[in-house]
């Protein structure tokens, strides 16, 4: 006999129940009826039935049998796990059968006498009966006749539920009771859903192959016409060379229109012969250097920490002569094997306190190093003693406010850039003279032979010479400032690589009155570098490198996004170079973890 029949009643786990009629809660005051969802049988002792609806009064006796049972469908989880379907792969189903009681007293007393062989009958017990009945079997062979497609792609309710209301016939009809309809009906497949996956890549392969076959093709297209309209300059050229052998670059051009030459220097880095060549191109984050192939520039080729002793990393140039990598810090600089990543040497500066930048540029003049830090000055060291640092340049009252772009001449003469100054030192380290700009604040300087070039914060490419300085000269003008230039030369032709923001990079030709874009880019460019055969710009953002090879079809660089896959973004960039013809090893070639040595 069930306790306190109306408390059960509140429990969602139960369905029905059965008690004797004086358990039913009475008093002489008032009725106690059944709640809204639930409904009653009642038997006598002599068999008779009598049914009673929600919201009336059993009034049992005390030898009667009082059942209630819920009066709304009732949710019955089926589950199945890896039946095999119709075309063999392997599908789980979840369901959901709804079962209810009729409102009539035939149907009641079928469930009192099949089901309630305990005084209640649980949700469990429900579950565990329409599963002995054959519910499982029932779904297992329907997902057995039917393709594992057309159960997780189609609506298969209605044909689910005629076929397990004929294969549970028996027992519906046995407990009284109606399969009403089904709830949930979920069928799912990993190994259709691999296959799926698998058909999915293989035609975005078969269309990246397509695409990439268009791109190729248009290049080649291209490439193409490229070549058949320089093949016409190029005659030109030839044939005015044929009159005097003796002939430059600046004899030649005017022998072509403004739109000849105009494409031909365009082209010209493609046309030249390559002598200094990219062997790696190193990037720089706040802690760490990576290494990249120019020829697969999207790839790390290998990464290196460096010690925290100097702090944050602000800079890097590669230097040629003694095969280091110069890396400006927050304190000092470190001087890295290009070639095998370890320490070599590493400069600090003696109490150098605490600095919210670093050394943006350092170089290499005969026997000294010399570096140039915004907040610390110009400082240099012995190349072999780094324990014996001389400043330059002290800023005095936050007066220079900039010092940067440490540049050397093929004498050893340093250049370097204070606000709108630029200062000269001489070899032995005396300074020389001062060149005032007065047109904007000093970004970057390059020199060739006794001419300097430099970059302004006004946007200004000015030409002067340092050695005996006249007037500066304006050879290109633009409205945002330029950060970096680099000065490259074929025999007589003089060409200035510099950022150009969304023009991506350009080539100056001062002598010629000529601008000509080397390099297009889908994001604006803020600094550029340059070898013979490759260009390389940072991103406005810092976050990205666009990398263009001599051997590409196109003037598109290849996009990496370095941001991405280092963590950082981007302090600086420089191009490792080497000799055209000499062994050029892999960029991650000589693998070594960087270590203090000094």
């Amino acid at each position: 006999m069930v306790a306190g029949p109306l408390k059960r009643l509140n429990d969602p786990q139960v369905v029905a129940l059965r008690c004797r009629g004086d358990a039913w809660p009475r008093s002489l005051l008032s009725a106690t009826l059944i709640p809204d969802t639930w409904m009653g049988l009642v038997v006598h002792a002599d068999g008779r039935r009598r049914f009673v609806p929600a919201g009336e009064d059993p009034q049992a006796q005390r030898d009667d049998t009082l059942v209630l049972v819920r009066n709304r469908a009732i949710t019955v989880p089926l589950a199945l796990a890896d039946v095999r379907a119709a075309d063999d792969h392997g599908v789980q189903a979840n369901i959901e059968l709804l079962v209810r009681w009729p409102t009539r007293d035939d149907d009641l007393a079928a469930l009192h006498t099949t089901l309630l062989g305990e005084p209640e009958l649980t949700l469990t017990g429900l579950t565990e009966a329409v599963t002995k009945a054959g519910a499982p079997a029932a779904l297992r062979a329907f997902i057995r006749e039917t393709p594992a497609r057309q159960l997780v792609d189609e609506d298969q309710r209605d044909a689910l539920l005629a076929h397990l209301r004929g294969e549970l016939r028996d027992f519906l009809f046995s407990a009284g009771a109606l399969l009403e309809r089904l709830g949930a009906a979920a069928f799912t497949s990993r190994t259709l859903a691999e296959q799926d996956a698998l058909q999915r890549d293989a035609a975005r392969r078969t269309k990246s192959l397509e695409a990439r076959g268009v791109v190729e093709r248009a290049a080649l297209a291209v490439t193409h016409r490229r070549l058949d309209d320089l093949s016409t300059i190029l005659a030109k050229l030839k044939a005015a060379a044929a009159v005097d052998g003796g002939l430059q670059w600046r004899q030649l051009l005017p022998t072509l229109t403004p739109g000849e030459r105009g494409r031909l220097l365009e082209n010209l880095w493609r046309l030249t012969p390559d002598r200094e060549v990219a062997r790696a191109i190193v990037v720089l984050t706040s802690q760490a250097c990576a290494w990249l192939d120019p020829a697969q520039p999207n790839a790390i080729a290998e990464h290196c920490d460096l010690p925290s002793n100097l702090g944050g990393l602000r800079s890097v140039t590669y230097d040629a002569g003694h095969g280091w990598l110069l890396i400006g810090a927050a304190t000092g600089v470190w001087a890295v094997s290009a070639a095998d990543r370890t320490v070599a040497r590493r400069y600090t500066v003696p109490d150098a306190g605490k600095t919210t930048t670093g050394f943006n540029a350092a170089v290499i003049a005969r026997d000294r190093l010399v570096a140039t830090h915004s907040q610390l000055g110009c400082w240099a060291w012995r190349l072999d003693d780094p324990s014996t640092p001389e400043a330059l340049l002290r800023p005095s009252a936050g007066v220079p406010k900039t010092v940067r772009a440490a540049t050397v001449t093929t004498d050893g003469h340093v250049l370097f850039g204070a606000d709108d100054e630029v200062h000269v030192i001489a070899p032995t380290g005396e300074p020389r003279r001062t060149l005032s700009i007065g047109r904007g604040a000093v970004h970057d300087i390059a020199v060739l032979d006794r001419t300097v070039y430099v970059t302004t914060s006004d946007g200004l490419v000015l030409e002067d010479c340092w050695d005996t300085p006249n007037v500066w000269q304006v050879l290109h003008r633009r409205a945002e400032p330029i950060e970096s230039v680099h000065a490259r030369r074929w025999d007589d032709l003089v060409e200035l690589v510099i950022p150009a923001g969304a023009d991506g990079l350009l080539g100056i030709y001062g002598d010629e009155g000529l601008v000509a874009r080397l390099l297009t880019a889908t994001t604006p460019i803020r600094r550029a570098w340059a070898c013979d055969d490759t260009l390389v710009g940072l991103s406005e953002n810092r976050d990205r490198l666009v990398v263009s090879n001599a051997n590409l079809p196109e003037r598109t660089g290849v996009d990496v996004p370095l941001a991405r896959l280092l963590g950082r973004s981007l302090q600086d960039a420089c191009i490792v170079t080497a000799r055209a013809g000499e062994h050029r090893p892999p960029a991650g070639a000589n693998e070594s973890a960087a270590g203090d040595t000094t």
